[in-house]
């Protein structure tokens, strides 16, 4: 069996006890990290950064880090080629033979 202690209420401040405090709005990041590019493009996190460190991803490193520039990540994705039904038939090829491969493997 346990005991729960309570919490004492909080005090409720006075007008004398008040700080006013500043808002300021919300900034929005202009860069991705690399494990956000990698989420958005569905790719594991090495894949990512070997495409950040060749340069296929236009990212910048600062401070040690890779960031991605949003604006550019999106100019980049919709300047890629689109997948001909060639290109789809050779990963399905790929992909079904990877899958004998595996087949065999625990057959064997």
């Amino acid at each position: 069996m346990s005991t729960v202690i309570p919490f004492p209420p909080r005090p409720t401040p006075t007008d004398a006890d008040t700080i006013p405090t500043i808002r300021t709005a919300p900034v929005a990041r202009a860069v991705y990290t690399v494990a956000e590019t990698a989420e958005i493009l569905s790719l594991s996190l090495g894949s990512t950064y070997a495409l950040v460190r060749s340069g296929e991803i236009p990212a910048k490193k600062v401070g040690g880090r890779w960031l991605v520039p949003k604006g550019r990540l999106h100019q980049w994705l919709n300047e890629l080629p689109e997948a001909s039904t060639e290109d789809v038939a050779a990963e399905l090829e790929r992909i079904e033979r990877a899958e004998q491969r595996q087949q065999r493997r625990n057959g064997a």
